[in-house]
């Protein structure tokens, strides 16, 4: 990467780069370095101590680079920030656009997306634009959407609360267990049931979006609701969410975490075999990790392992 993407000039990238490979130079040493013209290195170095990455040390004798961790940090951090508020003001305007253009009845109740690129665009749209809350429900193999796509850290770092759903479906696609993990990592609350009605998002519980044709059609076509029938998907998440079962990633001190993330998969209902493959190790592995834990439980068989893992705090 060039630090022009940072806002230096092409010879004040030229000259800092090498003042990086100098730990103190004098200013014929610099220009011999770069090979620019006298008055180019000079505007150079001029331009970059005023930006405050060189400094003169002290007796004012050659010219050092300040640590670009330190000198660029502040830089990068902001370009960041920016980045998040245009992807922000983007989303707004998209949404506004699609109010304006739109047939009055449709934009107040429903919106078909048809096309998958469409479908996901739609969908990130969605998430970069909700200022409180995202419910999502997660089921089967990602399709039009998948783990990578998700703004779900970009909507919390600005205070939206993510809550998710996750089925038995979506937890046996490969790398499932690994995605769960980053989510929670990132501060998404995630709960598991048996099976999910069908996919959805709900952002700040007044715009949700489904697959029109329900849980087992292809991507095409989605639908967007609002007013009423949003509120519907609202209470069909609230009703699902309350009977889920957390998933936890801070397992109980005396509890290995291999061992508590095999527990949490089994509880979701995996198999064995699901789970070993989740976790990238042999059914033969998980059954004998799982026996070790039933002798410490004192258990003689899964169900009990199952209520003593989930009464003393295991899972």
């Amino acid at each position: 990467m060039s630090l022009e993407d940072l806002g230096l000039t092409a010879d004040e990238d030229a000259v800092y780069r090498a003042l990086i490979g100098l730990p103190t130079a004098p200013y014929e040493l610099v220009a011999e370095v770069v090979a620019l013209p006298g008055e180019r290195t000079e505007a150079a170095l001029r331009a970059l101590m005023i930006r405050g990455v060189v400094v003169r040390p002290a007796g004012g004798q050659g010219y050092a680079a300040v640590p670009p961790a330190v000198a660029l940090g502040a830089e990068l951090a902001t370009r960041r920030e920016q980045v998040q508020r245009a992807e922000l003001t983007v989303a707004r305007l998209a949404e506004t656009y699609r109010m304006v253009t739109a047939d009055r009845a449709q934009r107040e109740l429903v919106e078909i997306v048809e096309g998958t690129e469409a479908i996901r665009t739609r969908y990130l749209q969605l998430q970069l634009s909700a200022r409180h809350s995202i419910d999502i429900f997660s089921a089967g193999e990602p399709r039009a959407v998948t783990p990578a796509d998700s703004e779900e850290v970009t909507a919390i770092s600005r205070n939206v609360r993510v809550r998710a759903v996750i089925d038995q479906g979506f937890l046996r696609e490969p790398g499932a267990a690994e995605n769960v993990a980053q989510s929670l990592a990132a501060g998404v609350h995630v709960r598991t049931v048996t099976e999910v009605p069908y996919k959805l998002i709900l952002c700040d519980s007044s715009v949700a979006m489904m697959p029109l044709h329900g849980r087992e059609a292809d991507v095409d076509p989605a639908v967007v609701l609002r007013g009423g029938l949003a509120h519907v998907a609202r209470e069909l998440f609230e009703a699902v969410w309350e009977r889920g079962r957390p998933y936890q990633e801070e397992p109980h001190p005396g509890v290995d975490p291999l061992d508590a993330h095999i527990l949490r998969l089994l509880l979701a209902g995996l198999t064995d075999t699901a789970v070993a493959g989740q976790l990238q190790m042999s059914a033969r592995t998980v059954q004998r990790r799982l026996q070790a834990l039933m002798i410490r439980a004192e258990a003689t068989t899964r169900l009990q392992l199952g209520w003593y893992a989930s009464h003393h705090g295991w899972v």
